[in-house]
């Protein structure tokens, strides 16, 4: 009887440890998106931010942890990740000795975690409800993804839409497409899921 509750325990405290991984992975990957979107280039007329590659991986890996821990979990990790970053934001304008321009700031946490919610709330339901069809797994990437640079880009730009923000808007969404088609095989492939509320 001991052994058995002293196991039980054992296992407990993996599983917290494991989800605190995650978590640290889906910050990572948030506070990288940040950095990143410092960097520009371009793809014809359309300006570019190399954030637009790591923006998908975010939704993978909360999808992950939905799988693995499920919906309670999966809003802790993207209520801790958004923290988190917040706190890199302001630890880096304070070491950087530059004042935080909240305008961007505010539109890169809100979309972030308003499409995080989205994503979770339909992907929970996915996953409770269909056989992980591929197709919708897509939509709801594309959609939580409109999602959050619509809110970043007009945060950006300070909601005044120049004539270029369309055409970025749109290119930014096609290459965000294509990766997300790739994680979706391994989104597809990936952990059994527990299923627990």
């Amino acid at each position: 009887m001991k052994r058995n509750s002293a196991r039980k325990r054992i296992i407990k405290k993996k599983e917290e440890v494991d989800v605190w991984v995650y978590v640290l992975l889906l910050t990572s990957v948030t506070i990288l998106g940040w950095v990143l979107g410092k960097f520009d280039f371009s793809i014809g007329k359309a300006s570019l931010t190399i954030a637009i590659f790591a923006y998908p991986f975010r939704y993978f890996v909360a999808n992950i942890i939905t799988k693995k821990y499920g919906y309670k979990e999966t809003m802790n990790a993207i209520s801790y990740s958004a923290c988190l970053l917040l706190l890199f934001i302001i630890v880096a304008s304070l070491l950087g000795q530059r004042d935080i321009d909240y305008i961007p700031v505010t539109g890169e946490l809100f979309g972030y975690i308003v499409s995080q919610m989205i994503n979770l709330t339909i992907y929970f339901y996915l996953l409770m409800n269909t056989d992980e069809n591929k197709l919708a797994l897509l939509t709801t990437y594309i959609f939580v993804m409109l999602v959050d640079n619509l809110v970043n880009m007009l945060f950006a730009s300070r909601m005044i839409m120049i004539d270029s923000f369309w055409r970025t808007y749109f290119v930014t969404i096609c290459i965000q497409i294509i990766i997300s088609i790739v994680l979706i095989y391994f989104d597809h492939k990936k952990v059994t899921t527990t299923r627990k509320r």
